[in-house]
Formats: C-alpha cells, sequence, structure tokens
C-alpha cells in the first residue's frame, strides 16, 4: 500500500509540477519587487527613504505624471515638451498659486498632448489650459509619431499590469543603483530590459529605453546631405528677397537678424546640425494641427481658457528657420494659433533671446526665464489680486503686454492683432 502511494506519480510528472511551481514563484519576483521599490509610487507602502522623481520621470515621462496626477484636479494645467515642462509647479507655487499642474513632458508630440488631453478633460475644475507649442512639432514625421500616453494610463489604471511590467523592474533597479551602488547589481539580477512599449499612431512599436531617457534625443539626428529641403511653394522665399518685405504691416515683426558672433560648444552644434534636422525636409502636418482644433472646440464649448505659449530659442535658432525658407510659414502659424486661442510668444529677436547666458542650450532657457515666463502666464489666468500683483513685482526682463500699460506697440488689421511688451508679443484674433 505505502509503495503503491509513493510511486502515484511518475517522476516525470513531479518534475513538471516542480518546474511550474518554480515558475510561478519566479514570476512573482517582479511583481514584488516593483510592489515594494514602486519606481512610480503607484502606492505609499513602502518608504523607500530616497527621491525616485529624477530617474523615473525621465524613463518615462508620461507613467510618471498619470499616476501623479492630483486626487484634487487643478484649476491650469500645463501640457507641451521640455520646454513646458520647465514651468514647474514649484514656480507656480512661489507665487503662491497651487492650482497649477505641469503635465507636460519631455520630447512631447502633438499626438501626445492631445492623448494626454483627453485623459484630463473630465476635470470639471479646469479654468485654464496652457499648452507649449512650436512650428517645428507639426513635421509630419515628428517623432515618428512617438505615444507613450496610452501605456501610461493603462499602467496606471491597472495596478496587475504595473506590478509585474519588467520595464518598471528595470527602472527600479536604476533607481536601487544610483542609491546604492553597484552593490545592487550584484544582488539583483532581473534580465536585459531595453525598451518600454509605446503606441505609435494605432500600430504599436517597440521604444529604445535610450530614446525615452532622451528628452529631445531626436535632436541628434544627423539627415543626409544629399536630402533636398522640401519647401511648401506658397512659402518658397527667394534668396535675394527676405520675407518679411512681403508682409505687409507685420513686417517690422520680422526685421532680419543680424548678430556678429561667434557660438561654440553645444549652442554651434545645434545650430548647423540640429537645425538640418529640424527644416532640411519638414513638412506641416494637417493631421497634427487638427488635434488642437478640436482642443480649441473643445475649450469655448467648456468656457476653458485656452493659451498657447510659444517658447524661445536663441535668436541665431530663429535665424535658421528664415534660412530654410519657413520664416513666412512661422508667421502664419501664429495667426492660425491665435484663431484658436490666445499665444504668448517668445520666440522672436530680442535682448532676452540675444543673451545665451539665459539659455542651457539653443532650445532650452533656464530656471530663472521659467519662473519669469510662469509669472507672465500666471497673470493671464489667475483672478487672484494678490497672487497677481506678486507676479507683477518680481517681472524683470520679460514683460508680456498684460495691462496697457505693458504695451509698447500695437499692429492689428481686421482679422489679428499682436500687442508687444518686453521680450514678449500676445497674439490675438479679432472677433467681431
Amino acid at each position: 500500500m505505502a509503495s503503491t502511494i509513493k510511486h502515484r506519480y511518475s517522476e516525470e510528472t513531479r518534475f513538471y509540477c516542480f518546474m511550474m511551481l518554480l515558475t510561478f514563484l519566479m514570476g512573482l519576483l517582479p511583481f514584488m519587487f516593483n510592489y515594494v521599490v514602486d519606481p512610480y509610487e503607484m502606492n505609499s507602502v513602502v518608504d523607500a527613504g530616497f527621491d525616485k522623481k529624477k530617474v523615473s520621470e525621465k524613463s518615462h515621462y508620461p507613467l510618471w505624471k498619470v499616476i501623479h496626477y492630483p486626487a484634487k484636479p487643478p484649476e491650469v494645467i500645463v501640457l507641451g515638451d521640455s520646454r513646458a515642462r520647465s514651468l514647474r509647479d514649484r514656480y507656480w507655487q512661489g507665487f503662491g498659486y497651487t492650482k497649477a499642474y505641469n503635465f507636460a513632458y519631455g520630447g512631447a508630440t502633438v499626438r501626445e498632448i492631445y492623448d494626454t488631453f483627453q485623459f484630463i478633460k473630465d476635470n470639471k475644475n479646469l479654468k485654464s489650459l496652457v499648452i507649449g507649442v512650436q512650428l517645428r512639432s507639426f513635421g509630419q514625421n515628428d517623432r515618428d509619431g512617438l505615444n507613450r500616453v496610452p501605456e501610461a494610463i493603462k499602467l496606471s489604471q491597472n495596478p496587475f499590469k504595473y506590478y509585474s511590467n519588467w520595464f518598471v523592474s528595470r527602472v527600479g533597479v536604476e533607481l536601487l543603483e544610483k542609491e546604492f551602488g553597484p552593490r545592487i547589481s550584484n544582488l539583483v539580477k532581473l534580465g536585459d530590459v531595453s525598451s518600454a512599449h509605446a503606441e505609435s499612431g494605432s500600430k504599436k512599436t517597440n521604444v529604445p529605453l535610450g530614446e525615452l531617457l532622451d528628452p529631445e534625443s531626436c535632436e541628434n539626428c544627423m539627415l543626409p546631405e544629399n536630402v533636398t529641403s522640401s519647401v511648401h511653394p506658397a512659402f518658397a522665399v527667394a534668396h535675394d528677397t527676405y520675407f518679411g518685405d512681403d508682409l505687409g504691416i507685420w513686417s517690422r515683426l520680422w526685421l532680419p537678424i543680424k548678430i556678429d558672433r561667434e557660438l561654440t560648444g553645444k549652442f554651434q552644434k545645434q545650430i548647423s546640425r540640429n537645425a538640418k534636422s529640424d527644416w532640411l525636409s519638414f513638412k506641416f502636418s494637417e493631421k497634427s494641427w487638427n488635434y488642437l482644433v478640436e482642443i480649441s472646440k473643445w475649450s469655448k464649448q467648456n468656457n476653458v481658457q485656452l493659451v498657447f505659449v510659444i517658447p524661445p530659442t536663441i535668436s541665431e535658432m530663429q535665424n535658421r528657420v528664415v534660412e530654410f525658407g519657413y520664416g513666412e510659414l512661422n508667421h502664419d502659424f501664429r495667426k492660425r494659433l491665435s484663431g484658436l486661442g490666445d499665444v504668448v510668444d517668445f520666440d522672436f529677436d530680442s535682448s532676452f533671446t540675444r543673451d545665451l547666458t539665459r539659455f542651457t542650450d539653443a532650445y532650452h532657457f533656464n530656471y530663472k526665464a521659467s519662473r519669469l515666463i510662469v509669472g507672465e502666464i500666471l497673470q493671464l489666468v489667475s483672478n487672484d489680486k494678490k497672487i497677481v500683483a506678486k507676479a507683477r513685482k518680481r517681472r524683470m526682463d520679460i514683460i508680456c503686454p498684460v495691462l496697457p500699460k505693458d504695451i509698447s506697440n500695437k499692429i492689428a488689421d481686421d482679422l489679428f492683432e499682436v500687442t508687444e511688451g518686453k521680450s514678449c508679443r500676445i497674439w490675438r484674433a479679432r472677433h467681431g
């Protein structure tokens, strides 16, 4: 009898059962690891005692921002790419305004902006939507249609998928390595995970982690030298004619940029090489534009203020747009935007954009400029007199024409008007 019981299961059956149990336990490892380390702070069960934001957010901006979306929805939401992301929550809070949430991502595409808008549009508290945009984001192949937002939403809404996700595990390992050093590499072996799943349009692709880690990785692209510039016929400019000459009353907004200085380092590399990647074969995407049109229609229907912010680049970079034949398109882009919402424009030749000490590279302004820009936008979106007064008191070399006394110049026709302050312009459509 005992012998019969002992051999009820064959050696092969017992082996497979053991392997299934072992596989199950191994499958629990990333789940338990992610639950404890929790790189994106899905729960508050274990206090790791170190800051996760720098590593985790940069690895997957949308996932971090979606999970940290406030339980009490904010009144002001900022969308956009790394330039909009630099308008950080703490700068708003520095003026005493705590009702803003920065939902911008490094390297964000227009589609990601749109999908984030879809995620937050049920917010009943929303009063103002601030979107950072620039012409170059509307290229037809901008970042190959990268869209990380759907994945971020799915992971944030499904804890099981989040805790069992190998990409989340990889970020957890990076966090521990950064905090505790190379000893972790010998203790934790979770495999080589080199990609995170992202959606591109309706197709699913694998996006290298290195690309997600670099907020402006597309700026390092180098197009072949033999690719011919493809300029829209309506905006082609003869080499001996400056585009502004044909703009009538608007021509004074776009005087030729003449700067006699030699750039070095990253500034020179971006002016000579990255600008070529931006503009050599640029074609404006009406599909991307229609995303903004839909956001504008919704904003008007729901009484939400829509403000577009065109962030500054250094004057030499602005000149490259003209050199590649897109000066008039750049002007027309602002006019079209003003038909959707107010446009706060910092990207034109000014004392500010000529001052390299205000920039970290040709595309990105520094934290001091970020604070000033937040202060100007705050005056447009807040009715709190105390907060607005604080913002006005801290003004320096960036002054938007918010009040009549701020206006240094005004240009208008039957459809549009532009008011100028100091290193800032506001474009508006004239209705009736």
